[in-house]
């Protein structure tokens, strides 16, 4: 048998090595129900494959990982693959330590438990109450940037967007994407989770205008029923404003960064992982805005600039004493 055949041609050695060679089949189909990839990571500079993600699909909304592959195109809608060999991420070395060890209890949250049994099973939406309400729990005890505190905010992430949530899926994947990356590591199993799974989003939106659009009937709903510094109306306007940041509206974006960073700190703190996060999104704004050097928008950039300033300086604003 040739090595075309075999699955091993145009791939590299090394992208071979790390992969099996893999029939394609079951794709979406018509109705939405098969298979479908998503997300595009780790482009090979050899052999130009990429790292794409294999789900199950219902109604073409994704719902359960079938692993991931190297995908070459080779035309149209065709086709080369090989399945990725991967590792278990509780066998990666030096993966950080959880202070759960020191909290045996969230372990035996029944919540968490149930939450997992019903993923496993398939069942997002079953799933998806328990995780929020483990994530409650693990917040109100562990740092939120702890290990074990973002995977259940992953969980609850890619369980909005098997539920069709895709707005605030959104907003979830953007505010843990660079959380795991700062803890896990860039090439992380989670962090590349996370990646695919606002990659997934994005498709089933359609365009940053769609989804400035989508999250902008969100943030209303949010202002209608939720407090000013409630966590969730902060996520989802952050990720309003990176939405019209991407659509090239650049003052709307700023103003809407601009209040979460104003309401993550004064609901979190300064030192917050979450408000380090709003700050590091507006940060990115002003320079996009700095760049395009559109008069119309100096006044919001400048603005937000004195906001970044303040709010890096070292007790800018705080009380002498306690």
């Amino acid at each position: 048998m040739s090595e075309e055949r075999r699955g091993v041609y145009p791939f590299c050695g090394s992208c071979t090595a790390s992969s099996v060679a893999w029939r394609v089949n079951d794709p979406a189909g018509a109705t939405g129900i098969g298979r479908r990839f998503y997300g595009h990571t780790d482009v090979c500079e050899n052999c130009g494959s990429s790292v794409r993600t294999l789900y199950s699909t219902f109604l073409w909304i994704p719902f359960a990982k079938a692993g991931r592959f190297r995908i070459i195109p080779t035309g149209g809608r065709t086709y080369v693959a090989r399945k990725v060999i991967d590792t278990p991420i509780v066998a990666v070395p030096g993966e950080p330590a959880s202070a759960i060890d020191a909290h045996p209890e969230l372990e035996r949250d029944p919540s968490y438990r149930q939450a997992e049994s019903y993923w496993e099973a398939k069942e997002p939406g079953q799933a998806l109450p328990f995780y929020q309400a483990a994530l409650a729990l693990r917040e109100s005890v562990l740092e939120v940037d702890d290990p074990a505190t973002l995977r259940v905010r992953l969980r609850v992430a890619q369980g909005m967007l098997a539920t069709g949530n895709y707005g605030r899926s959104i907003a979830w994947f953007e505010l843990v994407t660079p959380q795991l990356a700062r803890v896990f590591g860039a090439q992380h199993e989670l962090t590349r989770s996370a990646n695919e799974g606002v990659t997934g989003a994005r498709l089933m939106v359609g365009g940053p205008r769609s989804e400035a659009s989508l999250l902008t009937d969100i943030v209303a709903v949010d202002t209608s029923s939720l407090a000013r510094h409630d966590p969730q109306l902060i996520r989802d306007r952050a990720a309003l404003g990176r939405a019209l940041l991407a659509g090239g509206e650049i003052t709307p974006a700023i103003e809407a960064l601009s209040a979460s960073v104003v309401d993550a700190t004064a609901a979190l703190g300064a030192d917050h992982p979450d408000t380090a996060v709003y700050r590091a999104g507006l940060r990115e704004a002003c320079d996009v805005g700095a760049a395009r050097k559109r008069k119309r928008d100096v006044p919001a950039i400048e603005a937000a600039q004195r906001l970044l300033t303040a709010a890096e300086t070292p007790d800018a604003g705080a009380p002498t004493d306690k």
